[in-house]
């Protein structure tokens, strides 16, 4: 006897079970609720649960069906949620431990919108009025020591330098008004706590075969909860280490 997969999310999930991908279309396309044998179904719910997977049961149907709909909705917008926060809070750690800030994929960007959480946007933008001013400077400078290196072509080289000197002070008189110093974010002891745990999280990278291993027995029941491009670049890490597909239980 096997077990009814019901996805009442309005987002595909997928996972695989022994080589075999099981998909399960987003509500109410044809084919969200697919049966599986009872051992694929508790794998692929211990994977795709949090994101609003569950199961229905003979008898489940009218308003049993419709709570337990409401709820896998709720756990997909708690899902959603945590991927943006996370993402939010470990560009946040980045920004003030001077890391490279992180580009978000266009599933994430799709979470973003549909919750309606800002995306942490690129820690600097170029300066352009400082960069026109460094580049007249170094110009004035330039024709300043050809006019003493040139005699003969005195007379039209400093008129180029006024020329520049006039549009140099034009800028400057222009920048007079004080910038507004960027507020200091202080980081919450929550979002350093989540600093530090996406640190922790991201430690695979660098790991060898045995580092791995230990790391993964380490985070085995997290995994499934990290960010899905966490979570893919996991998968990609263990394939180039072992040569092997991702193990579907914990590592003895």
């Amino acid at each position: 006897m096997g077990t009814v997969l019901f996805n009442p999310t309005n987002e595909e999930l997928k996972a695989q079970h022994q080589g075999v991908d099981v998909i399960i279309p987003a509500y109410p396309a044809k084919g969200h609720m697919v049966e599986v044998d009872d051992r694929r179904a508790r794998h692929i719910l211990n994977i795709l649960g949090p994101r609003g997977l569950t199961t229905l049961i003979y008898g489940d149907e009218g308003d049993k069906k419709e709570k337990k709909a409401k709820s896998g909705v709720e756990r997909n917008k708690v899902f959603k949620r945590k991927q943006v926060v996370d993402f939010n809070q470990l560009n946040l750690s980045n920004k003030h431990s001077n890391k490279d800030y992180l580009y978000p994929g266009k599933q994430l960007k799709e979470y973003a919108d549909e919750i309606g959480i800002k995306l942490e946007e690129p820690y600097s933008v170029p300066d352009e009025g400082r960069e026109k001013v460094s580049a007249l400077m170094d110009e004035v400078k330039t024709k300043d020591t050809t006019i003493k290196n040139q005699g003969k072509q005195l007379g039209e080289l400093q008129k180029q330098v006024s020329g520049l000197s006039s549009q140099l002070a034009s800028l400057l008189e222009m920048m007079k008004q004080p910038e507004k110093a960027e507020p200091v974010v202080e980081l919450s002891k929550e979002q350093k706590e989540a600093g530090e745990y996406l640190e922790e999280v991201v430690k695979f990278r660098s790991l060898n075969k045995a580092q791995f291993t230990a790391w993964m027995k380490r985070n085995w029941d997290e995994i499934p909860t990290y960010p899905v491009e966490i979570q893919a670049e996991v998968k990609e890490r263990h394939d180039n280490l072992f040569k092997k597909p991702f193990p579907e239980s914990k590592p003895e």
